[in-house]
């Protein structure tokens, strides 16, 4: 096949237009502009590129359209930056957001771009959070359109609707206000992913993305490439997949997916890969095949991907192991989620704690790096279950010294999730607005009791010390090695190392009830990732008990609404 070598140092600048099948820099400003703004998880290899934005900006380039992408977490998205990119041509501006700090962050953004444009833009929320919640979403003075689900087809019918002036209600897949009237239109099929177009990477400065990953440590240039598939036919409780995805797992054929793996390897110079498919093993032939691709084309290349089931992977053939192996597969990210096989039952996994045990050791005899994902405070969990999942974690590692736990996470109750319902039976008070949702966080301390209510104060701020600690055990180390030059990478990580070893040996022995030293951490991490600048003594005193109270002040800006 041929391969673009196109100059990448254009890539990411101002608007871009496609035609005769190449993209290319437009000569004026963006008819659509497509913001991504920070989640509050950004450091290193984290960042990965905005698929979100770019697989709803392909279609929309192939029609004819100049699109601009903003990623909050690559360059600030000022006043300036986006009154640069502001003309009488702007159709409309979107924005995709997760639940959470995310949120915050582009309200942030939405409030300038409402006061630039006199409230005579459209401004279109769409991602997993708009997507679950789009009544609360809709609601919000700084909300005129939600696309729910997928957005490829939606939005691409959304530009065409509001270029043309046209009714919305003929949108299929949108949220809209009529007057005072919330309007749902039916939502599309989900797409045919065969039929997803190329990444636009020209829309995004790639090499920011490119990094020296925490996972594939002896790869120097590994990118995250999107997805070869899409869905999960599971129904996990807390996972908000099925109520997205209708529970539907469908995949890119073969050689689609190995034409895509193998052009972005070659146009980009890649040592190593990211598939962030959510359940890439599911169908063992096709993955099968697709390694076959992967070594008959010798692309040489170190991979991981988002999704692997342990009951799955303990059902894999020697062979097909091998192959993955030699095809360059190196981390397999899996989610154990607890060592109490009742609350397993329970969230409706679907799994056993053996299972995990035994993909563990499947993964030590082929060579293959575990990276796993639990959690705990889910409600009637105790303290005894939620230890039980500390000393899995400790299990796994201690039967393969290569086994890792990205983070002990806190069950956060999300709507969409199968379980949200069974939260709201024990006590949760979801919030009744987007901005509410803007601190609705999985990863941080639950002092008032908002997320966990089932539990204790004093019990909230145990499980918070236990996702803090294994953060600081084994994630921080993690990510730490990818930042910095050659001179400073060492100094950080070796630093990294003495903390992660310490807080390993506290989680090992279950000291997690005193550690005042973590309010000090929590008040570093409010200022880096969640962009809050609280007094220190306030956050200590909040770790520790005291109640203070804030008034938090918000200013919203009145939406002066744009012509149906």
């Amino acid at each position: 096949m041929n391969f673009i070598n196109t100059d990448t140092s254009l890539f990411g600048t101002g608007a871009w237009r496609k035609g005769n099948g190449v993209i290319t820099p437009a000569s004026g400003k963006p008819n659509v502009l497509l913001c991504y703004p920070k989640t509050g998880m950004d450091f290193g290899s984290t960042i990965a590129p905005p698929h979100s934005l770019l697989t709803i900006a392909a279609p929309i380039l192939e029609a004819g359209y100049s699109v601009a992408i903003l990623d909050q977490r690559d360059k600030p998205i000022t006043r300036d930056v986006l009154n640069n990119l502001i003309s009488s041509d702007l159709i409309c501006v979107g924005i995709s957001t997760m639940t959470g700090t995310q949120i915050r962050n582009a309200l942030g953004i939405i409030n300038i771009v409402r006061e630039l444009t006199d409230g005579s833009v459209p401004l279109v929320w769409g991602g997993p959070h708009p997507s679950v919640a789009p009544i609360e979403t809709i609601e919000d003075e700084n909300v005129d359109i939600v696309v729910i689900g997928e957005g490829e087809v939606p939005f691409l019918n959304l530009v065409k609707t509001l270029d043309a002036k046209t009714s919305l209600h003929d949108v299929p897949g949108i949220m809209f206000q009529d007057g005072s009237e919330i309007i749902k239109n039916d939502e599309p099929p989900l797409m045919d992913v065969e039929e997803l177009l190329p990444v636009p990477w020209e829309l995004i400065n790639v090499e920011r993305y490119v990094h020296r990953d925490m996972y594939l440590r002896d790869k120097t240039r590994v990118l995250d490439l999107g997805q070869t598939s899409r869905g999960c036919p599971f129904n996990c409780g807390f996972c908000s997949s099925a109520s997205i995805r209708q529970r539907k797992w469908r995949d890119m054929s073969v050689d689609k997916a190995l034409d895509m793996i193998e052009r972005d390897v070659h146009r980009f110079n890649l040592d190593g890969i990211w598939l962030r498919d959510d359940e890439f093993y599911i169908k063992r032939k096709r993955a099968h095949a697709i390694f076959e691709g992967v070594v008959e084309r010798d692309l040489n290349i170190g991979f991981y991907t988002s999704g692997t089931r342990a009951d799955v992977l303990n059902k894999a053939k020697p062979d097909e192991l091998k192959l993955m192996r030699r095809a360059g597969a190196h981390t397999l990210k899996i989610g154990a989620e607890s060592g109490s096989q009742r609350i397993l039952d329970l969230m409706q996994k679907g799994t056993t704690v053996e299972q995990t045990i035994e993909a563990n050791l499947k993964c030590k005899e082929y060579g293959f790096n575990p990276a796993y994902a639990l959690m705990i405070g889910y409600p009637t969990e105790t303290f005894e279950e939620m230890d039980q999942t500390i000393d899995l974690a400790f299990r796994l590692r201690k039967d393969y010294s290569k086994a890792q736990t990205e983070t002990i996470a806190q069950y956060t109750a999300m709507p969409g999730t199968p379980d949200f319902h069974m939260a709201i039976m024990h006590g949760l008070k979801p919030p009744k607005n987007l901005r509410e949702w803007a601190d609705w966080l999985f990863d941080d301390y639950d002092f008032e009791g908002r997320r966990s209510p089932w539990f204790t104060k004093r019990e909230r701020i145990y499980m918070g010390n236990i996702s803090y600690s294994s953060i600081l055990s084994n994630a921080f180390e993690n990510v730490s090695g990818t930042k910095g030059n050659w001179l400073t990478r060492p100094i950080r990580k070796a630093g990294a190392s003495l903390v992660g070893r310490f807080y390993r040996w506290k989680l090992k022995n279950k000291i997690y009830r005193f550690a005042p030293e973590l309010g000090l951490v929590r008040y570093l991490r409010q200022i880096m990732f969640y962009g809050k600048g609280a007094n220190p003594f306030t956050t200590w005193a909040k770790y520790i008990g005291i109640h203070l109270d804030a008034d938090e002040q918000r200013q919203g800006i009145q939406a002066k609404g744009w012509s149906r």
